[in-house]
């Protein structure tokens, strides 16, 4: 039968000792049982944790005399305290490992007590769960465990990533600022290059074609790493012998050259700042101050000053009260830090002539050959990934079936002729597709009017920044004329050309016919050219039939409303009408013919002499490819493939020309 406990006043709680508390008993679900003092009930947990930051932070003072400390606040000696056990002692911890300890105390009583569960950290209701037992030196290191720096990508970066031979996380950006300065500055390597970790991460993908990863060393005391590359030309011995087996499959493959180049380069792997100084004694080109680092004049006070308390605590004094089991489970955690990412930087040097290569002559030369060589003989990880990528986009545009053709990236024919013609640098830019008619229209007007420019082959499915840079929309065709102007839209293009008043007019001089020409443009683009995509795209014969007389329709409009002698639509001079529809007269019989069965014009009619008109101008036939490259181009408008082109959208989805 548990016998009743005398109330105790606060303040004589306060001065026991915490080895004391450990009789208390507990029940599972973590309250005190009824024969507890209910004056520890009410003690708040502030008290205890005064007490244990007195014995967290002070240094041991005499022991107190356990028999004097208690009897004279009437402690009946039945009261559930137990006595220390001969041969008590702290359990070791770093912090106190070399503390003298305190002497052993003489029993209060000679009645025993087994030792129940330690005391769960209080708070003011006494509520919380036992703890499993732990050892100081547990508990103290589990807390003291330093937060590792998270590394990842910024939120809502979603750039390619590429491992290279040590190197991971290395980013896929085809074209970064100064890109080809870069390349030759890592290239050539004159003098030690410091960078960043974007900057090695975003321009060594684009250089790692020119070496070949050899060794990486690591440093015995610190963390820095090395990795030595030697030029990719340098070579090095077959990994493996040929094999001899007659039944196995022999490689075609042409050994390369070996010692072409004596190139080695050392790029150093710093994971922080503080790391870098240390090793070079200055400060990272463009980086800020550190006051932690060696070279900061703030470093010492740093290491050094007021402040630095054991675990962040502030100093409190007290006396040696509490064992440390309890100092173990009262000290509160530290507050968790932010995952900050160190910020690495990266030195790239040239070391070969220092033994490194087996010539230790001291001199450290240059590459025996240009970049262009290293490029030949390998692509760079950002150039193979973008191949990948069009093998990728090839196999879409072609439904998955490589056998399907797709659209040609350059001109052929009379066209590539023009194009060569045409390839010097111009203050008048023409950006364009060869298979492109909306393109044709402008290319057209330029040689019509014999206005010096430069044609510029891109590929609008992967909209090059420079044609981004003239068009944002990314479409073709598109003009810059001088450093900066720029326009874009066939139709604008083509008025723009006629403003210049340069070589002959396609549009005539009187106000009336002018306007009427203009009408007569609108009528080809709101009809006429959306007939011939749904021509085209239609899959069921029923729509094809239908679409079919809807073209024939609108162009027998256009017939009635161009001059009756012909053959051009104004008369005799091809003019800005005839510029508008040349392009799809040019592939009625091309690609309407192979894919719908589109026939050919009646000899002697009015459309007749207008289609041949067109296709015997020279402005028209030297802007015109082989037939094989619209055959191929247009393939995928006759199977409707999805993602063909955002004019096929729009006719599928009943929408205008975008």
């Amino acid at each position: 039968m548990q016998q009743a406990s005398l109330p105790v006043p606060q303040q004589q709680l306060r001065s026991l000792h915490p080895g004391s508390l450990q009789t208390l008993h507990q029940s599972p679900d973590g309250t005190l049982y009824p024969h507890a003092l209910p004056e520890l009930q009410s003690l708040h947990a502030h008290d205890v944790y005064h007490q244990q930051q007195q014995y967290a932070l002070n240094e041991p003072p005499e022991p107190p005399s356990y028999g004097t400390q208690f009897e004279p606040h009437d402690i009946p000696p039945a009261a559930p305290f137990s006595p220390f056990a001969t041969g008590y002692q702290h359990a070791p911890t770093p912090r106190f490992m070399n503390a003298p300890l305190p002497p052993q105390p003489q029993p209060l009583h000679a009645q025993q007590y087994h030792a129940p569960p330690p005391l769960p950290r209080l708070t003011q209701q006494l509520l919380l769960p036992p703890l499993q037992p732990h050892t100081a030196l547990e508990l103290v290191l589990r807390h003291a465990e330093p937060i590792q720096p998270s590394s990842h990508l910024e939120a809502g970066d979603d750039t390619p990533l590429s491992n290279h031979g040590r190197f991971q996380g290395l980013k896929l950006i085809a074209n970064p600022p100064d890109l080809e300065a870069w390349r030759e500055r890592l290239f050539h390597v004159d003098e030690m290059i410091t960078l960043t970790e974007e900057q090695f991460q975003t321009y060594f993908p684009h250089i790692d074609n020119v070496y070949s990863h050899r060794s990486t060393q690591h440093h015995k005391r610190k963390r820095f790493v090395s990795h030595y590359w030697d030029c990719r030309l340098k070579g090095r011995p077959p990994g493996t012998k040929k094999s001899t087996d007659p039944d196995k499959k022999k490689r075609k493959r042409v050994a390369r050259e070996r010692d072409l180049c004596d190139v080695k380069v050392k790029i150093t792997e710093f994971f922080d700042q503080k790391e870098y100084e240390e090793q070079l004694g200055q400060r990272p080109p463009g980086a800020e101050e550190d006051p932690t680092s060696p070279t900061s004049p703030t470093a010492s006070i740093v290491a050094n000053g007021p402040g630095q308390q054991f675990y962040g605590q502030q100093p409190v004094g007290g006396g040696w009260d509490m064992p440390p089991i309890c100092m173990a489970q009262y000290t509160p955690s530290p507050q968790p830090q932010p995952d900050t990412p160190s910020k690495k930087f990266y030195t790239f040097q040239r070391v070969n002539g220092n033994g490194g290569n087996g010539k230790g002559d001291g001199v450290a030369g240059p590459h025996k050959h240009t970049l262009d060589e290293s490029d030949r003989v390998k692509k760079n990880s950002v150039l193979r990934w973008q191949a990948n990528i069009d093998k990728d986009n090839r196999k879409k545009a072609q439904g998955g079936d490589a056998s399907k053709k797709t659209y040609h990236k350059k001109a052929t024919g009379n066209a590539w002729t023009t194009v060569k013609n045409h390839s010097k640098e111009d203050d008048l830019k023409l950006y364009g597709s060869a298979f492109c008619p909306f393109v044709q229209r402008v290319w057209i007007s330029l040689e019509h009017k014999q206005i010096p420019y430069q044609y510029i082959e891109v590929d609008p499915y992967k909209k090059p920044q420079s044609l981004l840079d003239v068009n944002p929309r990314g479409l073709v065709p598109a003009l810059r004329h001088g450093p900066t102007w720029s326009t874009h839209e066939s139709t604008v293009i083509m008025e723009y050309l006629e403003d210049l008043q340069t070589g002959p007019n396609l549009l005539p001089p009187d106000a009336q016919t002018r306007a009427t020409s203009r009408l007569w443009s609108d009528h080809i683009n709101r009809n006429i050219i959306p007939c011939f995509y749904k021509l085209l795209q239609a899959q069921d014969q029923n729509d094809q039939v239908e679409h079919a007389k809807e073209l024939r329709n609108q162009i027998g409009k256009l017939v009635d409303a161009a001059n009756s002698n012909g053959p051009f639509f104004l008369g005799s001079q091809i003019s800005f009408v005839d510029v508008q529809i040349a392009p799809w007269i040019v592939r009625l019989r091309r690609v309407l013919g192979p894919y719908r069965g589109w026939p050919e014009a009646e000899e002697g009619s009015r459309w007749k002499r207008w289609i041949d008109a067109i296709e015997a101008d020279r402005s028209v036939n030297m802007t015109t490819s082989t037939d094989e490259l619209y055959l191929d181009s247009y393939e995928r408008y006759a199977e409707n493939r999805p993602g063909t082109s955002q004019l096929a959208d729009a006719v599928n989805s009943g929408r205008g020309l975008p």
